[in-house]
């Protein structure tokens, strides 16, 4: 389209912007012109709800490969939960095909679960998830994207506690967030990812197609520059 700066971009149509890219473009292209699209959120608020989603790099009806995406996506909600001294008190997960492809057939299914207590432990997130999952995947379907929601949040200072607790019940809640703590820990001390919950398959259909990224020269040794003879 001939645009080769952040001002040709402020130029270009709009709507065509959006019709050959995405919307996010298009409301890139409106900010650079002053108009404001992108809702800017005050960090130290406390989230009422947190999404965890991203389409899939091709389509799939493997159930292992979505429950891997799915577990991913929990496993992300879990530690921004945390981040926010926070507790959830349901899941909610969806799956969505491609509505853009015509002749495949469409199945776009969501179900919220309530989580046995008030949580911020991966490891019930991701059992509950696990159960959406099971209830909602139908096979023949082509997936594109799923998610894992988390609703009903609250301040886990101000988590009231129920009557049938007894001290077994206190004494696993304490394990549970030194538990999580250590997880937190590690992963922001030795990079994400260094401890989680299941091994993903490195090769599935789920993982994101990266074919245009810029090579990360300062954090991988097998992408950094290299000069040629020629």
């Amino acid at each position: 389209m001939g645009i080769k700066s952040a001002w040709d971009l402020a130029q270009a149509n709009p709507k065509e912007i959006r019709r050959r890219f995405s919307v996010t473009l298009e409301r890139t292209a409106l900010e650079l012109r002053g108009v404001p699209c992108i809702e800017m959120n005050d960090f130290d608020e406390a989230r009422k709800r947190i999404m965890t989603s991203r389409s899939f790099g091709k389509l799939t009806d493997d159930i292992n490969e979505i429950r891997e995406a799915i577990r991913q996506h929990g496993q992300r909600g879990a530690e921004k939960l945390r981040r926010q001294n926070g507790l959830a008190k349901a899941v909610l997960v969806f799956l969505k095909t491609n509505p853009f492809r015509e002749d495949l057939h469409q199945y776009s299914p969501s179900l919220v679960l309530e989580l046995p207590r008030p949580t911020a432990d991966s490891r019930e997130i991701l059992h509950t998830a696990g159960q959406a999952l099971e209830r909602i995947y139908r096979k023949g379907y082509l997936y594109q994207k799923g998610g894992v929601m988390l609703l009903d949040l609250i301040d886990a200072d101000r988590q009231q506690l129920s009557l049938l607790d007894t001290p077994q019940s206190d004494a696993e809640r304490q394990r549970s967030a030194k538990l999580m703590s250590a997880m937190d820990v590690f992963n922001q001390r030795m990079g994400r990812d260094t401890v989680k919950l299941g091994m993903p398959s490195p090769a599935a259909a789920w993982h994101l197609r990266c074919a245009h990224r810029t090579n990360r020269f300062t954090t991988r040794w097998d992408e950094i520059c290299r000069v040629g003879d020629n």
